[in-house]
């Protein structure tokens, strides 16, 4: 039996919320809202009664819109694997990482920086909503408390100082004579070189807060109506119909048009109960504290000599906006608006002459002057030419160098690389691991030392870039990759099933878009798209050359294939690849050499769990001999000769 780990709980409006464990939508909401450059919800409606059949309408159509993003995505994606066009080679190599430690547990990380002396700046902490398990197996969502900080690193990842802050920091910055800017959360704070919180603010969008809560209500009320006015429209064009029919002289009414009347106060009456409980499933998810946090988000900050940069979500819809002030945090200008971002992220920095954008939808970076003026752009997307950005999103993130080079930071793929002042490619500093996913994807530059880094957000690390020379030829990553593909990856080869044979008896679930498109058109995938396991696969097969096969669950299909991570004892990890990208890991507990639990999580969360069988030979075997022989097909007389 599968076992899923998905959180649920309850709103008011009749609908119960899966939480989903998506790399794209698994983030703080600041920090992913968007999918394919259009807003997403962070979790899969599953409606009463009284609404399945408009919805079925309405998430066919967001499926098929899916549908368009993954066919785009692998558009871009697919081949990321292959060598880009161009001469030039990665000059550095990730030979290590630094995780943030608060009391000697992890803590989450969420964005840092370098100072003049190599020290990295992180900004970790703050609440973390959480989905924990209760006693009886049932799950609520808990408030997780935690400090927010700025810890100081040395280059070699020792924790040197803890600064204290009062809000969750999300953005951070420093100018040439070392004072630190933060911000999060709606503020913004100015520390010194030693440590010291000198002022605080509010974030320069919000300027009165009774003021910006009202504009927060009013966008939400907007927001509200803009999703329900197809239900209002509709409505509108059936009193219509009612209003000509009921034009007619009485004596010309026929029993037709009685039957057409009755229809249509019956499809009205179910357009109106479905507009109302709409309105209420919309205003619980914009009213109150969740979409107020959504507008206090702020995503990235920026320093100049006499200018800071704030980077924050736009009140009215999706968007973000660039507001600019002085270092006393007074004379607040907004001088971008409209800036598109995709899955929660948009990053800016600056230099003496150009405010930077990194516009990951647009897959370019754009330079501005002080006042937002666009001076000149440069990139493209393309997975394949080596100065294009890959993937469905990017850069994600940029740098600025002091010789005004700007360096660009690839999410999923964890690409660094290096561009001049004008746009022109100086080459490809290396690649990260970060896994997979629209993520933010943080990077640094230590010019004394020659190191390069980049975050990985997921697993709450930085990754360290050095010079191909100082890299040891074998990491300790990689030691323990060749001892679990050497050890019990060996064991792993092979076919697994839940039943222990090639071909199951049941019917595999169908997956991913298909299940959810088959169920709203009422096929035999319906039971499957509201599964509470639908990560899980019934058939698996890990190949020797390290493709993955597998039938059942969302992930059927594709460029699938596994790699070796670690083991230990009878437990191996193996990442799970798409296109060759690290999204998600197996952990595979061996009970025998012919039964193990495989396990899908992605980073600690556990998705599916389920025990497998070997589909041993044997048994192949007899499958192939129980199945009916093909009738022989009858010679055909020969033709004559003439």
């Amino acid at each position: 039996m599968a076992t899923s780990h998905l959180p649920q709980f309850w709103l008011p409006a009749n609908c119960r919320l899966q939480l989903s464990r998506s790399p794209m939508l698994a983030r703080p909401v600041h920090r992913q809202q968007h999918c394919f450059g259009v807003p997403v919800l962070p979790f899969c409606v599953r409606p009463e009664k009284g609404l399945r059949m408009r919805l079925r309408a309405f998430c066919l159509g967001t499926a098929l819109a899916l549908m368009l993003g993954v066919f785009s995505l692998n558009s871009v994606v697919a081949g990321e694997g292959d060598t880009p066009k161009g001469e030039f080679t990665s000059t550095h190599k990730q030979a290590r990482i630094i995780k943030p430690l608060h009391d000697g547990k992890p803590i989450a990380l969420h964005t840092y920086c370098l100072d003049k002396d190599g020290n990295i700046l992180a900004c970790v902490g703050g609440d973390n909503v959480e989905a924990v398990m209760n006693a009886d197996g049932t799950q609520q969502i808990k408030t997780i408390p935690a400090p927010k900080l700025i810890q100081v690193y040395s280059p070699d990842g020792e924790l040197k100082k803890e600064i204290e802050l009062t809000f969750a920091p999300t953005a951070i910055n420093l100018t040439s004579d070392g004072t630190i800017f933060v911000a999060g959360h709606g503020k913004v704070a100015k520390v010194s070189s030693d440590g010291k919180v000198l002022s605080t603010a509010d974030s320069p969008h919000i300027g009165d807060m009774a003021t910006f809560k009202e504009r927060v209500e009013a966008g939400a009320r907007k927001q509200v109506e803009e999703f329900t006015q197809q239900f209002r429209d509709q409505i509108k064009r059936i009193d219509e119909r009612i209003a000509k029919l009921k034009e007619k002289p009485e004596a010309e009414i026929t029993d037709k048009d009685r039957k057409r009347l009755e229809t249509y106060e019956e499809q009205k009456a179910l357009y109106e109960e479905q507009l109302k409980s709409q309105e209420s499933m919309y205003k619980d998810m914009f009213a109150g504290d969740q979409m107020l946090d959504s507008k206090l988000g702020i995503t990235a900050l920026a320093v100049t000599s006499k200018d800071i940069f704030v980077c924050c979500n736009a009140i009215e819809g999706y968007g973000y906006e660039v507001w600019r002030m002085n270092h006393e945090f007074s004379e607040p200008k907004k001088v971008v608006a409209e800036l598109g971002g995709c899955c929660g992220q948009c990053d800016i920095q600056a230099n003496e002459e150009h405010l930077i954008l990194a516009e990951n939808t647009k897959f370019k970076v754009g330079l501005l002057d002080r006042d937002g003026n666009r001076v000149f752009d440069f990139g493209k997307g393309d997975r394949k030419a080596v100065d294009g950005f890959g993937s469905c999103c990017n850069p994600m993130n940029v740098r600025c160098c002091n010789n005004g080079d700007i360096l660009t930071a690839e999410s999923s793929i964890g690409t660094i690389k290096r561009f001049n002042d004008k746009g022109k490619l100086l080459g490809v500093v290396g690649k990260a691991k970060i896994g997979g996913g629209c993520k933010h994807v943080a990077l640094g530059f230590d010019e004394q030392r020659n190191r390069y880094y980049m975050m990985n957000v997921d697993k709450s690390h930085i990754c360290v870039l050095v010079p191909n020379a100082e890299a040891p030829e074998t990491t300790p990553e990689e030691v323990l990759a060749k001892a679990a593909r050497e050890g019990l990856g060996k064991k792993l080869v092979g076919e697994w099933s839940l039943n222990g044979k090639r071909k199951a008896d049941a019917k595999p679930a169908a997956s991913g878009l298909g299940a959810l498109i088959g169920g709203l058109l009422g096929g035999d995938g319906g039971e499957a798209a509201v599964s509470d396991d639908p990560y899980g696969s019934s058939y698996l097969h890990f190949h020797e050359d390290g493709k993955l096969s597998m039938s059942g669950g969302m992930f059927e299909g594709g460029d699938n294939g596994w790699e070796a991570v670690s083991q230990d004892g009878n437990t191996l990890i193996v990442s799970q690849l798409q296109d060759q990208i690290q999204y998600y890991d197996y952990k595979i507990e061996f009970v025998n050499d012919d039964e193990a639990t495989i396990t899908l999580m992605f980073n600690e969360s556990v998705l599916s769990s389920n025990r497998y069988k070997r589909v041993k030979d044997e048994l192949a075997a007899e499958e192939k001999k129980e199945e009916p022989a093909a009738p022989e097909a009858k010679a055909e007389p020969a033709a004559e000769q003439k």
